[in-house]
């Protein structure tokens, strides 16, 4: 069974992504960008271990202030959280317990289709849900179901995506970028 915690933001703006990274990364822990034009993805070390649906909300929020923002938690491929905000706003979220009981808050934008996300949400296993509700956001699939585990595992076998900036202590004040390097195989997206 797998968790997995990330962010994703729609934006043009780079450096705005660079600077929401330093902001957004725990000192003494990693922040992984995959940037995927129109889409950044960002994988947190600390969201990740503290499985904290406020502390990941927070960071949506952060986020959306750079463009339309998505978020994603599974948990043991059972549970599911995702949200979307943008201006700093939250517009949506659906979470669900482990009881299978669900609730749903907002509304969604408008060009998503409600019948469509409703039976991305019921998808099982949640991953598969994440897939559905990628590409109904325009999102590649396989930047929707890894987390940072998976990054932090594809970095130590030498195989991380294409382009890849590598947020952690020490660093210069530009983050480490990897490039030409495989593109994520679906053995370790989850699929």
């Amino acid at each position: 069974m797998r968790s997995f915690v990330n962010l994703h933001v729609r934006t043009e703006d780079a450096s705005g992504v660079r600077a929401l990274a330093e902001q957004l990364r725990t000192p003494g822990l990693t922040l992984y960008v995959v940037p995927d034009a129109p889409w950044f993805s960002l994988y947190d070390e600390a969201l990740e271990a503290d499985e904290d649906p406020a502390a990941l909300q927070e960071a949506l929020l952060a986020a959306s202030r750079l463009g339309t923002a998505a978020a994603f938690m599974v948990l043991e491929d059972e549970t599911l959280l995702w949200a979307l905000a943008a201006g700093g706003k939250l517009l949506y979220q659906y979470q669900e317990d482990e009881s299978g009981s669900s609730r749903r808050r907002g509304s969604l934008p408008a060009g998503l289709d409600p019948q469509a996300v409703a039976a991305a949400e019921a998808g099982r296993p949640k991953s598969a849900s994440v897939r559905a509700l990628a590409q109904l956001l325009g999102l590649h699939g396989d930047h929707a179901v890894v987390g940072f585990g998976d990054l932090l595992e594809m970095d130590e076998e030498s195989e991380l995506p294409e382009e890849v900036w590598i947020f952690e202590d020490g660093a210069s004040a530009e983050p480490e970028l990897f490039v030409n390097r495989p593109y994520l195989e679906e053995e370790h997206a989850g699929g």
